[in-house]
């Protein structure tokens, strides 16, 4: 076989994987994304649940309980709006350790590591979109 096609097998066999590996971490942050949102939307209820069986009268307890859960809704927004971007950080931090694997799993079989601005570029980029 020339070495040509041997050179192309290999390359396209590391692009599906690279392909699959991305895929993998963009299911987990979906995954963590969902759950995280299921936390915070059950907390939330619970809270609705506990503060609407308490009112019985119209007296300043009412009025207290009602307030509570108007902040228990603020807070359960706010931390809604979170949730993106723990999830983005999620999948970045996933595709840095499939990096960093790549990388040492290179540096064992004596393949020859990617330069070091063409690295460290890829992740100062994706770094860099997420602040947390």
């Amino acid at each position: 076989m020339p070495a040509n096609a041997h050179s192309r097998e290999e390359d396209l066999r590391r692009l599906l994987t690279d392909a699959i590996e991305v895929q993998l971490a963009a299911l987990k942050a979906g995954i963590a994304f969902w759950t995280e949102w299921i936390e915070q939307t059950s907390v939330f209820v619970q809270s609705a649940t506990k503060t609407l069986s308490s009112i019985g009268s119209e007296d300043q307890q009412t009025q207290d309980s009602l307030l509570a859960l108007v902040d228990a809704g603020r807070a359960s927004v706010r931390s809604m709006t979170e949730i993106p971007r723990h999830t983005a950080t999620r999948f970045i931090e996933e595709l840095d350790k499939l990096e960093h694997k790549t990388q040492s799993g290179k540096a064992s079989t004596g393949a020859p590591p990617k330069p070091a601005a063409a690295a460290g570029g890829a992740r100062r980029r994706r770094s860099g979109r997420v602040k947390a």
